[in-house]
């Protein structure tokens, strides 16, 4: 590990820095810190999410908003707190990241790996722009424990990560391609759920309305920022303005209906997943991990009806393992200019027609990577 002390002490020191020298409240001013600090302002008058209103994520980030914000006397300090929390969780990845290279591509490549995250913008605008960087941490942790041999720790990362966001779950099936047996995938998947029932029983038996609700609540939202939200005439960034007191509102459209039937959609991806799944693998190596992973984030994308900047940064470090170097940052850069062009530049500004540009350009790109992956998948098992 001796490769990753100096890039990582200039990581955490660069964001400390940028921390220092700006005000968090004004280095989160793009961000969705003050909206956290909004639902979190909820506990002044005595209401909790999941019991006694909806909100649209899964509960462990919830109840940590509302811990920071009862911690703290006002926003800025909110905000200091969230950015510095989630500095930890990068600290984590990076160390995660560093440890998947050593196994994945060898010392040389992996310290080559570790300072090009380093200086990449896009985990940066992340730490800023929402809590995904604690979801990029249980994902990557989940990746790191499985192929060091440690499926339950994988698991159990799975199931943590999922309450933080959904996005850990689509380790699951990448988990049953590369089983040893069906048996270790039960087990796998049971001890994942079993983590998420853990936390989600009590509340569903506290609050079995709002909980439900906050479940359904994502399945309810219309499309935003992709490909389909262009043919459904959504324009917007698919922000929540509804009542959070009423449990039908976490379910009511904001926006136009979808053109094609969602049933379609999932059968179509489903099908393509499910094909590229099916074919075998001569190579069970961490490397052959990463990419199916990668590619399978590169499908649920594709299928999503939705898109959010942040969401770059569950790619990033996948592609960073996952493709040569220069090809994954060239990548990684054009999807991070195409997010900036989004937001902040055009969507703060009302120039919402220019989605038919970037939606298309940022499509156009997960595209080639899902077919590069692909290529690489199959060569190698060649």
């Amino acid at each position: 590990m001796r490769g990753l002390r100096l890039p990582l002490m200039l990581f955490v020191a660069f964001r400390l820095s940028l921390l220092a020298f700006w005000p968090a409240d004004q280095l989160a001013c793009w961000s969705d810190y003050d909206y956290y600090y909004d639902i979190a302002n909820w506990v002044e008058q005595g209401y909790l999410p999941y019991i006694h209103y909806w909100v649209e994520y899964p509960p462990l980030f919830p109840y940590l908003s509302l811990l920071l914000y009862r911690l703290t006397p006002h926003y800025p300090a909110y905000a200091a707190a969230l950015a510095l929390v989630q500095l930890a969780f990068e600290v984590g990845t990076f160390v995660l990241l560093f440890r998947l290279a050593l196994r994945a591509l060898g010392d040389k490549r992996a310290e080559r790996v570790a300072w090009t995250y380093a200086l990449l913008f896009a985990p940066v605008a992340t730490w800023w722009l929402s809590f995904d960087a604690i979801a990029v941490f249980f994902l990557l942790l989940a990746v790191e424990r499985w192929t060091a041999g440690h499926r339950t720790q994988s698991a159990l990362a799975v199931g943590v990560g999922a309450l933080v966001k959904w996005f850990p779950l689509l380790l699951l099936p990448v988990a049953a391609r590369f089983r040893q047996n069906w048996r270790e995938v039960i087990g796998y998947a049971a001890v994942a759920m079993t983590v998420v029932a853990m936390v989600l029983g009590p509340l569903a038996a506290l609050s079995p309305i709002y909980t439900l609700a906050s479940l359904r609540s994502l399945g309810g939202r219309v499309s935003w920022q992709t490909v389909w939200a262009l043919l459904d005439g959504n324009l917007g960034t698919g922000a929540y303005h509804a009542n959070r007191l009423d449990p039908a509102a976490a379910t009511t459209p904001q926006g136009n209906p979808a053109r094609i039937p969602i049933w379609l959609t999932s059968l179509l991806f489903g099908a393509l997943y499910l094909w590229m799944w099916g074919r075998p693998s001569r190579d069970d190596g961490p490397c052959a991990v990463v990419r199916f992973i990668a590619i399978t984030v590169l499908v649920f994308f594709l299928w999503s009806r939705g898109w959010s900047p942040q969401w770059l940064a569950m790619l990033v470090p996948l592609l960073l393992l996952a493709l040569p170097l220069e090809r994954a940052v060239l990548y990684v850069v054009v999807l991070t200019f195409i997010n900036i062009a989004e937001w902040p530049v055009l969507l703060s500004r009302g120039l919402n027609e220019w989605l038919y540009l970037t939606v298309s350009l940022r499509t156009g790109l997960f595209v080639l990577l899902a077919i590069e992956l692909w290529r690489e998948v199959r060569l190698v098992g060649r």
